[in-house]
């Protein structure tokens, strides 16, 4: 079976409130990787973002997914911004990819000075359209380590 696109760049015309549940829906997956990648001192990452250093940010990506996804599932994609506006808070941006056998997500995480977020740039699916977002929550769901009870 081949794969479907679910393209979610703005220049297409997606379903908005698909995109936003989507993008909940992962985003509420993606929560402690965030935590645990923010540990690390802005300054630094802007330094290596600054600096091109790919492997230093992919080894970071690595280490703060190591805990909560199987092996190889988050993965940094060799780009990333940086945006020292005057007046507004600073913003980094890494472009990532979420890699599960059934699913494959690639998407922009916005680590910003109050706030961050996930935005959804396409997703390949081994499912035939419409896309659903109950078996997309399931596949990101599959792909995380057993979490031990409480």
């Amino acid at each position: 079976m081949s794969a479907q696109a679910h393209d979610f760049t703005p220049a297409r015309a997606a379903n908005p409130d698909l995109l936003a549940a989507a993008e909940q829906v992962f985003a509420t997956e993606l929560r402690d990787f965030i935590a645990e990648l923010c540990l690390l001192d802005g300054g630094v990452l802007i330094g290596w973002v600054r600096g091109e250093h790919h492997g230093n940010i992919a080894d970071l990506v690595a280490s703060s997914a190591e805990p909560f996804f199987k092996d190889a599932t988050l993965a940094y994609a060799d780009a990333a911004d940086v945006s020292l506006a005057w007046g507004r808070s600073m913003q980094v941006v890494l472009d990532m990819e979420f890699v599960t056998k059934p699913v494959t997500v690639f998407f922009k995480l916005v680590l910003d000075g109050y706030f961050a977020g996930v935005a959804i740039q396409r997703i390949l699916a081994e499912t035939e359209p419409p896309f659903s977002l109950d078996r997309f929550a399931h596949v990101l769901s599959e792909a995380r380590l057993v979490r031990a009870s409480a």
